[in-house]
């Protein structure tokens, strides 16, 4: 019984069934949203998300981040750990007032002014627990991350059930946001019981923004580059085609996590056999892609053929018309597996810098391109403006990869 218990209670194991509650969470909730609220109005939601993941880059960038490197060689934890809760109180504070900015700046803002609170609210509360997760999985307490996520599923849950015929985008901003809050007293809780006042802080803050620059920039340009053609398709094409982008790319979503798990397992392996042969690492490495390439061609060919099937599933048939938009995303995905074998070997070296200026290529070629692929070509120029960034990517870090005498294809 006891080495059963240890068996559960393992840290790898722990992390695994968390990664699996969070995730899983976030995707049925997705698609939940996606049936109940019409097409614009989830639009209006993937807007909020997107900008919400720009704040918590940032909040990464700046205090987790550094936290991560830091924590072992400070010697006054606890108040290093008050001094990042008072951070993140004042990061949260000036998103706060950008957000009152924007809807005030909304053309229609009588329209979406009553909603600037529930838009707060789903804001604080995810930054909020993303900060306490985080912190707890930085010092190894794995358990407390498995109680805030299990906390918030059982919330959720309940509060979307009693509201099940009653959900609106208002209504589920401020259901997400309480829910976020509730399940992060775990991480106030630790606060308080650790609670000494902050008198190193300014060697705290210097030792941030040594750190932070560079992070916060490199947070900036990935985000960009991830998610601008998706954020502007808004813009030029209106919020029901960004839903539609939004809703394929959370189901295709489970894939990525698929892919950086994998990513996660091999690694080290070909890490360890490029100290003894680097030529045995880039043999293990074509190969693990080559099997890698054919299992991901079969996934996504059958989501490509039954495409219609996959979008009414996931959003309700007044997705249908968007079938298109699943077989595009496929083929981006196929590109983005494609980069994976790049991006090991580009760790494996330590040449992270090359990391920034794929990305720093990437957005300038979105730049360029952008008006051109939307106003011509809609959704399908939205994906392949993804797809070109990602071929921009592979060809540089492939070019740098071949001036170290690291050569994937011959």
């Amino acid at each position: 019984m006891s080495f059963l218990k240890k068996i559960l209670l393992s840290p790898s194991l722990l992390v695994i069934a968390d990664q699996a509650i969070s995730s899983g969470t976030n995707f049925l909730l997705t698609l939940l949203l996606a049936q109940k609220l019409d097409i614009k109005n989830f639009g209006l939601f993937s807007t909020i998300v997107l900008v919400t993941y720009l704040a918590m880059s940032i909040t990464n960038a700046l205090i987790i981040q550094p936290f991560q490197v830091s924590i072992s060689k400070i010697s006054k934890k606890k108040e290093y750990y008050v001094a990042l809760f008072f951070g993140l109180v004042a990061l949260l504070s000036i998103f706060i007032v950008i957000v009152k900015l924007l809807v005030l700046l909304l053309p229609n803002y009588n329209a979406y002014s009553h909603q600037s609170n529930a838009i707060i609210c789903f804001v604080f509360g995810y930054l909020l627990q993303d900060f306490f997760r985080k912190i707890f999985l930085a010092i190894a307490n794995i358990l407390m991350v498995v109680i805030i996520d299990i906390m918030f599923l059982i919330l959720i849950s309940i509060a979307f059930y009693i509201l099940n015929n009653e959900i609106t985008l208002f209504s589920s901003l401020l259901i997400w946001g309480l829910a976020n809050i509730v399940s992060s007293i775990p991480g106030f809780y630790f606060i308080v019981i650790n609670y000494e006042t902050p008198i190193s802080w300014k060697s705290f803050l210097q030792d941030h923004t040594t750190q932070g620059k560079w992070l916060f920039s490199v947070a900036i340009l990935q985000w960009c580059s991830s998610n601008f053609f998706v954020l502007i398709s808004g813009i030029y094409l209106g919020v029901e085609a960004l839903g539609a982008l939004r809703l394929v790319q959370s189901f295709f979503g489970v894939i990525n996590i698929v892919l950086q798990s994998v990513e996660n397992y091999f690694l080290p392996k070909v890490a360890f056999l490029s100290t003894k042969n680097i030529d045995e690492a880039k043999k293990y490495l074509l190969e693990i892609t080559a099997y890698g390439a054919l299992i991901f061609a079969i996934i996504l060919s059958v989501l490509s053929v039954f495409s219609t099937e996959m979008i009414v599933l996931a959003g309700g048939y007044k997705y249908e018309s968007y079938d298109y938009v699943v077989r595009i995303i496929a083929v981006l995905y196929f590109f983005i597996f494609l980069s994976y074998p790049f991006r090991i070997a580009v760790r494996i070296l330590g040449l992270n810098n090359i990391f920034f200026i794929g990305y720093l290529i990437s957005f300038v070629v979105s730049i360029l391109i952008f008006h051109f692929l939307l106003k011509y070509f809609s959704l399908y120029g939205a994906v392949w403006g993804l797809i070109i960034n990602q071929i921009m990517m592979i060809l540089y870090w492939q070019n740098q990869l071949k001036k170290k005498q690291f050569r994937l294809w011959k």
